[in-house]
């Protein structure tokens, strides 16, 4: 595969794994925000148990595991561009003054 190919995999999947992310947060903070225990009379205490396709603590997993995939292609996102990070940093550094 070639190395152009393989960049835009890695970062098709790193822009669709953040779009996710952001997606579940919005869900997670406007749409199922958390409020707490409620009390339900003689019935003791609940969650509220409001859902939206999943219930709440389902969108908290999704989120923390999409999260980890997220650092994982990060990190394969470095490691791909590792040489044109060591690159543009020497070069920046060899130029002799701080550019602003």
């Amino acid at each position: 595969m070639r190395k152009t190919t393989w960049n835009y995999i890695v970062d098709a999947i790193f822009g669709l794994l953040l779009l996710l992310q952001g997606i579940i947060g919005f869900i997670l903070w406007f749409i199922l925000p958390g409020g707490g225990y409620r009390y339900r009379g003689g019935l003791g205490w609940d969650e509220g148990g409001s859902t939206f396709l999943f219930a709440r603590h389902t969108w908290l997993d999704i989120h923390k595991w999409v999260a980890v995939a997220l650092l994982v292609i990060f990190a394969l996102h470095i490691a791909i561009h590792w040489q044109w990070i060591v690159g543009m940093t020497k070069s920046y550094f060899r130029q002799g003054e701080v550019k602003e």
